[in-house]
């Protein structure tokens, strides 16, 4: 298990871009252990409670005293990505095989 974090002056549109790749990446690599099945429900809650912070931050703006980047481009929503889907799969097909198991016995 590990807990990953990236911290930086974030744009809206790069902290987006952020926030969709953790989360998506957090959904598929997340249930792989017991206390991991607790806490990966709970990051994902407290993505989404840091991204209406993210969403709230100023659009991006050319930096006027040195030459600045174009900012990243934020991709496609969370659940418009097929990583985010299967992430999502995951914990699902594991619920049903637990329901199966246990209406067999």
């Amino acid at each position: 298990m590990q807990f990953l974090s990236t911290e930086g002056p974030f744009c809206r549109d790069c902290g987006l871009g952020v926030f969709r790749h953790m989360t998506s990446s957090t959904l598929v690599q997340g249930w792989y252990g017991y206390a991991s099945l607790v806490i990966t429900p709970i990051t994902v809650l407290i993505n989404l409670v840091r991204r209406g912070k993210v969403v709230r931050l100023p659009a991006p703006q050319p930096n006027p005293y040195a030459p600045s980047r174009p900012p990243m481009d934020p991709g496609p929503r969370l659940l418009q990505r097929p990583m985010a889907w299967i992430g999502l799969l995951i914990p699902i097909a594991l619920i049903a095989l637990i329901a199966l198991i246990a209406s067999s016995n």
